[in-house]
């Protein structure tokens, strides 16, 4: 696994070490997450893009609010 170099603000280092918290790990995971949004920001912009399939538009928010009054939740 290749080896980068982080940065942090002055102050957070020492916070981070005096709390003995995992930085290579929590780097890891923050860098994971967000890999994962962008892929998935980019996947709704492309399902955005692709051409309606039919001209029906569902309004789900008044769908659930009528579901809700029926049954009372």
């Amino acid at each position: 696994m290749p080896e980068v170099t982080v940065y942090l603000p002055d102050g957070l280092d020492r916070a981070a070490l005096e709390r003995k918290l995992p930085l290579s790990a929590l780097a890891q995971e923050a860098v994971e997450r967000t890999v994962r949004a962008s892929d998935l920001n980019e996947w709704v912009a492309r399902m955005r893009a692709r051409p309606r399939r039919c001209e029906t538009t569902i309004d789900t928010a008044a769908l659930l609010d009528e579901v809700r009054e029926e049954f009372g939740t």
